[in-house]
């Protein structure tokens, strides 16, 4: 097996919608009741290999500007949808 590249996402602006996707399936397929489990969905994004091949890299924090805005969006599409 080779090295494995991350790409880190802490910051608002590293959010792509392909972060967006990851965390719009977990919360679908996971809490369609509403309640969000939001460190599972953190634990269940992070180590994800995207499109490009690199891992997902949440930076092992529990609360990051990149958390707040795909909190901030969910919550907005899930009320709102």
């Amino acid at each position: 097996m080779g090295d494995v590249t991350y790409t880190t996402v802490t910051e608002a602006k590293d959010v792509t919608e392909e972060v967006m996707e990851y965390a719009r399936d977990i919360v679908e397929g996971w809490y369609n009741d509403g309640r969000v489990d939001w460190e599972d969905v953190w634990d269940r994004m992070d180590g994800t290999t995207l499109d490009d091949g690199t891992t997902l890299d949440l930076g092992g924090q529990i609360d990051t500007p990149a958390m707040r805005k795909i909190q901030r969006q969910i919550r907005k599409e899930f009320r709102e949808g």
